[in-house]
């Protein structure tokens, strides 16, 4: 079957295709289950474009231009940290840098809701993040499930409509009750996005390294190992130590480099330059 794109273009008007775009996202909710992944490396989005996932994920990184030219047809969101900048201007400026390298949306993880809204003054399509937060889990009393109490269900509806109201096209919900989640995906015009919520939401999203078993953390009780590929990794490693030390063996017993690893030269050749440096002692 032939993949149909939408031509689309950058803040910068550098044209490209997607296979979403916001607005196909907002008219799909509730009509299609979607797939997302956070992905690392080109290598990981090459191959999350090939399988023909939905959407990316991606934090704001170095390799983010080759990500990008890896996967040039996915819909991709970029994470970048409120952390790391002292005002709403700096955290735009970045913003906008990274929307003019192709990506299509922004995910807003701890920001506070008015630099959401200053955000969305300068049209940059944007997600939030609700449930368990990693960076405000000491707000919620740890790494745990949040919503699992009539009150804390409440609460969390709330900062989903406050997200709603501060522009956003999109919400990543996180380890909460699968029963709370469909609540609010049918009370909410946000697409949203689980992980560790269960299947009732618009978009189910895992990282690559958990799909792919190379996480140097405890696999999440919401997540799903496809692949062992810390097993690959470390049977490579074996695999290249031994490589050095039979290198380093035949090294020290004259077996490297042989003839065939050498470049040759003419009796003739090699004799008139030894008579050379003969002369010149």
């Amino acid at each position: 079957m032939v993949k149909k794109y939408k031509k689309v273009f950058s803040i910068s008007l550098e044209q490209g295709y997607r296979n979403y775009t916001v607005r196909d996202l907002i008219d799909l909710k509730g009509k299609k289950k979607l797939t997302q992944i956070h992905v690392s490396t080109p290598e990981e989005a090459a191959a999350a474009e090939e399988a023909s996932i939905d959407l990316l994920l991606v934090r704001a990184c170095p390799e983010l231009h080759s990500i990008r030219k890896a996967a040039p047809k996915t819909f991709m969101t970029v994470s970048i940290p409120f952390i790391k900048y002292a005002s709403k201007d700096h955290i735009v400026k970045d913003s906008l840098e990274v929307i003019e390298m192709g990506v299509d949306s922004i995910t807003c993880g701890s920001w506070n809701l008015d630099f959401m809204k200053y955000l969305n003054g300068f049209q940059i399509p944007f997600q939030g993040h609700a449930g368990l937060v990693p960076r405000r889990s000491t707000w919620t009393g740890g790494i745990k499930a949040v919503g699992k109490t009539y009150q804390e269900a409440i609460k969390l509806y709330k900062q989903i409509k406050d997200i709603e109201d501060s522009g956003a096209w999109s919400v990543e919900i996180e380890c909460v009750p699968h029963k709370v989640m469909e609540a609010i995906s049918k009370n909410t015009s946000l697409v949203t996005i689980s992980i560790g919520s269960g299947n009732k939401s618009d978009v189910q999203f895992l990282f690559a390294e958990d799909i792919l078993g190379c996480s140097s953390i405890k696999l999440p009780r919401h997540a799903k190992k496809y692949r062992d590929f810390n097993r690959f990794y470390q049977k490579m490693q074996k695999e290249r130590i031994n490589a050095f030390k039979e290198y380093k063996k035949d090294v020290l017993q004259n077996n490297f480099p042989l003839k065939k690893h050498s470049i040759d030269i003419e009796n003739k050749e090699i004799e008139k330059f030894q008579k050379y440096l003969s002369q010149e002692k």
